[in-house]
């Protein structure tokens, strides 16, 4: 089974490196779980997870409970995105000629646009700044366009689906601000709405990186022209069937720091625990939580005596190589990154896989 949200950092693609020295166990342990594809691949019978990220951890609960709430919101999402892409597939024309006209009249065609579009009243409660985002994304995307086309000509197609994206742009901009909003206390919304907003933010920022500005404001764009046609649908019925039901049911879902969640579970000699904690780079601020040096060698004297085997993966430094070498077996193998977020993250680095047996 593959992860069911889109999450820095994920391992599913060194499942193999691992897979062969995972050793028998009764109950599956994780305790930064992010988007679980060790555990999704495993799909152990028995599981506690845990995360320190609150959002994240209150989405797998609203899933494990099959909420139904949420995934009405989830479905008003994906029907009114829907409804923008198709409104501008059918006006396209339009969108040409304001493009090529745009000092001029391509306000009201957007606005036209806009009020043909079957837009939610659940999701939209400020039609005005939602109006305006989309106005000025679209607007930015026309002058970006134009010069862009002047360097390397679009054919007529991909012209408008580029156009298209400032439309679909504007409206998780939107989204972002209402994320930003909820996160620096500005916003009260239902529990459901909340986490549905931030889910559709994770499916559709770039990269399903992290990072924020100075105010604290979560700050990735909107991932560009390829996530216009993502079959969102598809993945809201990934999170409502038999199958996520079944590897949810007799999981725990925690939302603690990893030291005092793996005292409260108790852990016992047949347990076994993945690891895989944020790196010791300036990139492992997820959803503006820091994971530090003293929290990595906090996380290492925790490990010197717990009863259950583990395997621990991260990023080779010469910080963490030396803080680990001395206790535990360490292998190591090459790791590709697929997304680059100004050159701050490595395209190919070295990782190691650690262990305690």
């Amino acid at each position: 089974m593959k992860p069911i949200i889109k999450w820095p950092g994920g391992k599913s693609r060194e499942f193999d490196k691992i897979e062969d020295l995972i050793p028998q166990y009764s109950r599956y342990i994780e305790p930064f779980f992010g988007g679980g594809a060790v555990f999704f691949e495993l799909m152990p019978f028995k599981a506690k997870i845990n995360d320190i990220s609150s959002s994240l951890m209150c989405f797998y609960e609203l899933v494990r409970d099959q909420n139904e709430e949420f995934k009405n919101i989830l479905s008003e999402y994906d029907s009114s995105f829907q409804s923008l892409l198709s409104t501008c597939d059918l006006y396209g024309d339009k969108i040409l000629e304001a493009y090529l006209d745009y000092d001029n009249k391509s306000t009201d065609i957007i606005k036209f646009i806009i009020s043909k579009t079957e837009l939610s009243k659940k999701l939209v409660f400020d039609l005005d700044s939602y109006t305006k985002i989309i106005i000025d994304s679209v607007l930015d995307k026309f002058k970006r366009t134009k010069q862009n086309n002047l360097k390397r000509k679009f054919s007529d197609k991909d012209l408008l689906e580029n156009l298209i994206t400032g439309f679909t742009s504007g409206f998780y901009l939107h989204f972002r601000n209402i994320y930003n909003d909820i996160n620096l206390n500005k916003l009260d919304i239902s529990k459901e709405f909340e986490i549905a907003n931030f889910y559709f933010i994770r499916e559709y920022c770039y990269g399903s990186m992290f990072r924020y500005n100075k105010k604290g404001e979560f700050n990735i764009p909107y991932g560009g022209m390829s996530y216009n046609r993502k079959q969102f649908t598809k993945k809201i019925d990934s999170l409502f069937n038999a199958e996520t039901r079944n590897i949810f049911k007799n999981t725990e879902i925690y939302n603690l720091d990893f030291e005092i969640f793996l005292d409260k579970i108790k852990l016992k000699n047949d347990d076994f625990i993945f690891l895989d904690p944020p790196y010791d780079t300036d990139f492992s601020d997820y959803e503006g939580k820091s994971f530090d040096l003293d929290d990595h060698v906090r996380l290492c004297n925790y490990l010197k005596k717990v009863p259950s085997k583990f395997i621990l993966i991260i990023k080779n430094t010469d910080f963490i190589y030396n803080l680990y070498k001395s206790d535990f077996n360490i292998l190591s193998f090459e790791k590709n990154y697929t997304y680059n977020v100004r050159s701050r993250n490595e395209r190919s680095v070295t990782h190691l896989i650690i262990k305690n047996f």
